[in-house]
């Protein structure tokens, strides 16, 4: 037993006597996704009422939060849910939890310098004989390991070993637990003909040798699709798909023309099949690296032919995109869309996608609307405002709002718009005089 062997068995604890060393008014931040350190906060939650002003921040929780989503255990433990999903978003609909918001390269300082985190749980895989171990693929801590408290990691050793800067030292860390799950994975969504012809109009724009970001969804899956004949592809991106996998498995991706880390595929964290995950154990051209690295925009930009691929939930004939709330309701968070569309924006013959169906379906009265609207709605997020976004993509087609007044955004938006609902959009716009002025009559 070499001395970090010895300082592993020395920190080894149970899940129970780390919840033990949680006190009222900590603020703990957690692992996401497959990282969440669901043995740990499952301790912690089981002992909610014996605490009182508890805070625990963090994103995409694959953990047993519902224990503590109840309005009675809120004053006890609060969940600050960074980034919502359908297991956890109606809990902030209804007050019982918070969040903040915040540009995804902007977590680290945020949470330690301004909110206060001073303690981070988080899944990592098994140490190697150096005393390292790979923090997994749900991104990472170490931009802001030197300034917490502690570092308390929970040991799954099915947790993907995931090259980079992505390893923490057992020097670091203040207790261990071990907890030997499979990873929770997220299959892909299916593609519909809308989605489709979304990825087919994007897909023009995109050249050999560009380098890509692609999220998760329907829409970054058709994509991927649509570009498994070109050549010489990199990838720069906050979240490895499984599209990414499959565009590097069909000879379309080999990032040898990347001009930032070249060679390797750049990324925070990935989400996907079981495919994907062992995929990423183990592959050498892979590196993640924290957030705040990854995802700054003056390091997206340092790759020629950035491609830059998001979502939005709704968007304004100006330009503004809310793809974060439906009004005022939190639906995700800002996440890395304006990092990554500002980076895109500044990389040398790069292009900035925003991505949408055309219209949506309206759960409340079963019809389709239109997500090109004139105004968004009452108390909606602007995720990314008006003087950022480049191009705009639905099924109907692709338009560039970069140097456009805003009668022709206008006008280009209606253009993309679903036919049912560009009458609606042309009269909003005659009506606003900032838009068209009523003596343009036509309006092609």
């Amino acid at each position: 037993m070499n001395k970090w062997e010895e300082e592993y068995k020395r920190k080894l604890t149970t899940p129970e006597e780390v919840a033990k060393t949680v006190k009222d008014g900590d603020k703990i931040f957690c692992g996401s996704g497959s990282c969440a350190p669901d043995a740990i906060l499952g301790a912690l939650f089981d002992r909610a009422e014996e605490l009182n002003d508890v805070v625990f921040g963090g994103l995409i929780m694959l953990a047993p939060t519902y224990k503590i989503l109840k309005m009675e255990l809120s004053k006890h433990i609060l969940f600050n849910n960074l980034y919502a999903t359908p297991l956890d978003r109606q809990a902030l609909h209804e007050g019982i939890s918070v969040h903040t918001p915040f540009h995804f390269s902007d977590l680290p300082r945020l949470a330690s310098e301004y909110a206060g985190y001073r303690k981070v749980i988080t899944q990592v895989g098994p140490m190697d004989r150096h005393g390292y171990m790979c923090a997994g693929v749900s991104g990472n801590f170490l931009d802001v390991v030197h300034k917490l408290d502690d570092l308390v990691v929970e040991v799954n050793e099915h947790q993907p070993t995931v090259h980079g800067a992505n390893f923490y030292h057992i020097s670091q860390v203040s207790a261990v637990v071990e907890n030997h799950h499979p990873l929770f994975d997220l299959p892909p969504d299916p593609i519909t003909d809308t989605d489709r012809a979304i990825a087919e109009n994007i897909a023009r724009y995109i050249n050999d040798g560009d380098t890509i970001q692609l999220g998760i969804g329907a829409v970054p899956n058709a994509i991927g699709e649509c570009l498994l004949e070109k050549r010489h592809l990199g990838c720069y991106t906050e979240m490895i798909p499984d599209a990414i996998m499959k565009l590097f498995e069909a000879g379309a991706l080999d990032n040898t023309r990347k001009t930032f880390f070249p060679y390797q595929f750049n990324a925070f964290f990935a989400a996907g099949s079981t495919e994907l995950y062992k995929w990423l154990d183990c592959n050498p051209m892979i590196y993640f690296s924290p957030i705040s690295f990854n995802n700054d925009p003056n390091n997206v930009a340092k790759n020629d032919n950035m491609v830059a691929i998001n979502a939005t939930l709704e968007i304004d004939l100006t330009g503004q995109c809310c793809s974060e709330s439906l009004g005022p309701f939190q639906y995700s968070a800002t996440g890395g869309q304006v990092d990554f569309t500002r980076g895109a924006y500044m990389a040398k013959g790069g292009r900035a996608f925003i991505a949408t169906h055309s219209t949506t379906i309206d759960k409340a009265t079963g019809e389709p609307v239109s997500k090109i609207v004139p105004q968004l709605k009452p108390g909606a997020t602007v995720t990314l405002t008006r003087t950022d976004v480049m191009y705009v993509a639905t099924e109907y087609g692709v338009v560039n709002l970069k140097g456009k007044s805003l009668r022709e955004r206008a006008r280009a938006l209606i253009s993309i718009a679903h036919p049912d609902f560009r009458p609606e959009l042309i009269r909003y716009a005659k009506e606003v005089r900032y838009f068209v002025f009523p003596e343009h009559e036509k309006f092609d």
